[in-house]
């Protein structure tokens, strides 16, 4: 056997106990580590090594406590996701100034003045390169998908700015002991990134009833409602073609929806869409107007209570009140079935 058929053998050996193991795929540490070394050395032909020392999930504020008082705090932007966070230890921060305005790192002693946005700027580069070859080796990884398109964002002065401006439920935290040029200099750095949302929990198989899939196809009834009015039983059944019901001039400019059984499904504006009568769904204003009231004329006023007698009790099983008696229980009638009923 050859040399090169020895090889191939020992590297489909390889490839098949990675997949056995899982490592099929990078995780979140070691696609970081690398796009840092990657970066570095494809800007400045600097040797950058990162070895993950640790990884936790943590709320904002403890996550703020596992930071030192003297690191460099960087925001770490993006459109599509919470914030995220990276800190530095000075001794990185002077390493990677010096690489690009001395074109080597030192071994001068560190100064203890405040981070300036200068200092943030000059870290810029690094991230600007590291985090999308980060995204890239992750792509593939539905569940990295959040930690896409993250770029330098700004300096944060101290540690308290930062708890406010990570507004997420949860951070994981991951650290690194980075060495740069051989160990000329070395420190530790911090990176914080949001969490997922955690999806909704479904409902277990045994909550979901057997029919469900065919009640979702049932046909439901809906009706849209421009107002309701309250009158008198008597007035109701007196009501014949050519009568005036008064309603409010607000009931032409908004609606409700409602289904069989006046079940209110939602809310909102009248108007048109295309040639066609629309609903706005959304609208704060109130949609059943109550009627403007009108009071009776004195002479019924004055016959207020008196209840007529009935001419044939067997065939009325409504009481017959004068038009001045307001019954206690009135009902709600929907304008468009009296609409329906007078045309």
């Amino acid at each position: 056997m050859t040399e090169d058929g020895v090889d191939t053998v020992l590297q489909r050996k390889a490839q098949a106990q990675r997949k056995a193991l899982g490592g099929g795929s990078l995780s979140m540490p070691r696609a970081l580590a690398r796009g840092l070394s990657i970066a570095a050395d494809a800007l400045w032909g600097l040797s950058l090594a990162a070895t993950h020392v640790f990884d936790e999930t943590l709320t904002p504020d403890r996550a703020i406590r596992r930071l030192d008082e003297d690191q460099l705090l960087i925001i770490l932007d993006t459109e599509t996701a919470p914030a995220g966070l990276v800190a530095l230890d000075r001794d990185l921060v002077t390493g990677l100034i010096e690489v690009q305005t001395l074109g080597r790192v030192t071994r001068f002693p560190n100064d203890q003045r405040a981070y300036t946005p200068t200092d943030a700027a000059m870290m810029a580069p690094l991230l600007d390169a590291a985090l999308p070859r980060f995204a890239s080796m992750l792509a593939a990884q539905p569940e990295m998908a959040h930690l896409q398109n993250y770029s330098f964002g700004a300096l944060v002065e101290d540690a308290q700015t930062a708890d406010l401006a990570l507004d997420a439920e949860s951070y994981h935290l991951t650290a690194f002991d980075v060495s740069l040029a051989h160990d000329t200099r070395a420190g530790r750095a911090i990176f914080l990134f949001p969490e997922p949302p955690k999806m909704v929990e479904q409902g277990r198989p045994s909550d979901i009833g057997k029919h469900e899939a065919v009640l979702k196809l049932a046909p439901a009834r809906m009706q849209a409602v421009l107002t309701r009015i309250h009158i008198p039983l008597d007035k109701a059944q007196a009501l014949r073609p050519g009568d005036v019901l008064t309603v409010s001039s607000q009931a032409t400019s908004s609606a409700t929806l409602v289904m069989s059984g006046g079940h209110v499904v939602a809310r909102g504006k009248l108007g048109q869409m295309n040639g066609f009568r629309a609903i706005r769904i959304g609208s704060d204003e109130t949609l059943l107007h109550k009627p403007e009231v009108r009071r009776p004329p004195a002479e019924e006023q004055s016959t207020a209570g008196q209840i007529a007698p009935q001419t044939d009790p067997s065939t009325s099983l409504v009481p017959q009140v004068t038009p001045g008696y307001t019954f206690d229980g009135s009902f709600d009638v929907d304008l468009d079935d009296l609409a329906a009923g007078l045309s």
